[in-house]
């Protein structure tokens, strides 16, 4: 199997590049699986996890909260609202911020606080790996 570049940069820097064999991403439509060789696409991202199996067999998982993935002749670019590496996580923060807008839930019409949990349960998903 080949391989393939893939970016990832947010609206502060860029945070990965890398060869990689796989990628795995949760458009607003659904989940999907980037191999090299894959049609071109560009996709609209939801907040979520983003997996990324390198050239090398280990993984790097990313948050990723809203953005676009665009894939084309093996070079894949994730352009994030905002993302960040499990390394770079502050957990205790995350932590405090979800029971922070779990008790604003009563409110649960409200897509701020609704996009702020999901946000945090990514984070801490992806701290957790």
């Amino acid at each position: 199997m080949g391989t393939m570049q893939v970016e990832i940069v947010s609206a502060e820097k860029s945070l990965l590049s890398v060869e990689a064999t796989e990628l795995y991403a949760r458009s607003m439509d659904g989940e999907i699986g980037i191999l090299p060789g894959h049609q071109p696409c560009l996709l609209a991202l939801d907040i979520a996890p983003v997996k990324v199996k390198l050239a090398d067999g280990s993984t790097e998982r990313v948050a990723v909260h809203h953005g676009f993935l665009y894939f084309q002749k093996n070079q894949a670019v994730i352009l994030a609202d905002t993302a960040e590496t499990a390394a770079t996580i502050d957990r205790r923060r995350a932590e405090a911020r979800l029971k922070e807008m779990e008790a604003r839930r009563a409110n649960r019409e409200n897509a701020t606080v609704q996009a702020s949990i999901r946000k945090q349960e990514v984070r801490l998903s992806v701290a957790a790996m």
